[in-house]
């Protein structure tokens, strides 16, 4: 299964097929620099998010497409690029892929 996470200024957009849930974290992961600029309340608002959509579990790992959504003016840097690829794997994704619009 694949699902589309759109990441925006502190909030994460979800879409598997025709079902769409929008998640905001606990607390802000953007930074005035940086669209994940906190990692762990990024992890566990995507990890929240995939596990309401049914994603995860102990056989099922969903494929992930990240698309950064803002702050990605020119592209994104390899540490950038190497944050939104590590955010996916952590919050059980078997395959991360990423998407610039």
């Amino acid at each position: 299964m694949e699902v589309l996470a759109q990441i925006y200024p502190d909030r994460i957009v979800l879409n598997k097929g025709s079902q769409q849930l929008a998640l905001s974290p606990s607390a802000p992961f953007t930074t005035r620099r940086l669209l994940v600029g906190n990692f762990a309340p990024a992890e566990q608002c995507l990890k929240q998010g995939l596990s309401e959509m049914g994603c995860t579990g102990l056989f099922k790992r969903p494929t992930l497409v990240i698309q950064p959504m803002a702050m990605c003016e020119g592209g994104l840097s390899e540490v950038e690029e190497r944050c939104l690829m590590e955010l996916g794997l952590s919050a059980g994704a078997r395959d991360v892929r990423i998407l610039l619009a």
